[in-house]
């Protein structure tokens, strides 16, 4: 309940925890980057590699792939480096990853150069998305978990509305008076690498949110789980 009694949608006050803000922020950043390249990448290959729908899914499967395998063994890098660092390496992947593809559209190289670059950008998905929950929630209440949670969630959301806003207006405003249909194959591969590059910009703000999530959760992000006081007071 709020000060005069009425039920609160959300706490506010929950941004004002550092870790949370910068998380959310992060997260979000995350989910605008990934989406704009989600939005673009199979209107490239499908448009100028001339692939079929299978074709541009196979290419970009390989992200998936890279999030997955990556996702599974970042609680290991965790461990050793601290969640902090696996979200900052993460971020690090994504950036290169998305602007080595927005190279590889410019100068139309094969589809499977584009799938190798996706990888990368994958692993940089699976390891950062993978902690970066547990950052975003590791300062708040108990009893404002909940809360807390959606609010993640929500982000998450929006991001994702907003990345494929960004990937298509990029997209459009690059191709200029050119409509889809009359668009040369370099013309779309073009527009595409700017766009692809807006979303690689928007993960290197991630990156640098990221650093400041690094700091606002001190030692609990930062050190392996032997840093870490033992709660039964032995050693």
């Amino acid at each position: 309940l709020g000060a005069r009694g009425k039920v609160r949608i959300l706490d506010t006050a929950l941004f004002a925890t550092p870790s949370f803000a910068w998380g959310n922020l992060t997260a979000g950043l995350v989910a605008v980057g990934e989406f704009a390249l989600v939005f673009v990448l199979p209107l490239y290959l499908t448009t100028t590699l001339w692939l079929d729908t299978l074709g541009a899914g196979l290419v970009l499967v390989t992200m998936a792939l890279g999030a997955f395998f990556a996702g599974a063994s970042a609680r290991h890098l965790a461990a050793a480096l601290g969640a902090a660092r696996v979200v900052i390496l993460g971020l690090a992947l994504e950036v290169v990853g998305a602007a080595a593809t927005g190279l590889l559209v410019l100068l139309q190289l094969g589809s499977w150069c584009v799938a190798a670059t996706m990888l990368v950008y994958g692993v940089g998905v699976g390891l950062a998305s993978a902690q970066v929950t547990s950052l975003v929630l590791g300062d708040v209440p108990v009893e404002e978990s909940g809360s807390g949670s959606a609010v993640q969630s929500t982000v998450r959301q929006i991001g994702s509305a907003l990345g494929a806003a960004l990937g298509g207006t990029v997209l459009t405003s690059a191709l200029g008076t050119h409509v889809l249909q009359q668009a040369t194959p370099d013309d779309f591969a073009r527009a595409s690498s700017w766009a692809v590059w807006a979303a690689a910009a928007v993960l290197a703000i991630g990156l640098f949110s990221s650093l400041r999530l690094k700091a606002s959760v001190g030692s609990r992000g930062n050190g392996s789980p032997a840093d870490q006081p033992d709660p039964d007071g032995a050693g």
